[in-house]
């Protein structure tokens, strides 16, 4: 239904649990909502923290989606920042 409001939950690994101060974290959405849309809701935590979620990969579930990817109501997202190594 148009106009009304979902939550999707995101999981935070790394630099991102960091700069988030928690593991999990919550957003409010209105419908409908995209990836992008989480993403946009997250980044008003902060310049830092909105210039790394541009570098995460998001699954949900065991897929890596784009940011195009529909969002429903008690959704699971993770975000999966870029590692390094050698």
């Amino acid at each position: 239904m148009a106009g009304s409001r979902i939550e999707v939950r995101v999981q935070c690994f790394g630099p991102a649990r960091r700069l988030a101060g928690d593991e999990w974290l919550s957003v409010q959405l209105g419908e409908p909502a995209t990836v992008a849309d989480a993403l946009a809701a997250l980044a008003q935590r902060g310049d830092e923290f909105a210039a790394l979620l541009r570098q995460c990969a998001v699954a949900l579930g065991d897929e890596i989606v784009r940011r195009t990817h529909p969002l429903a109501a008690g959704d699971e997202l993770a975000l999966l920042p870029p590692v390094a190594g050698g």
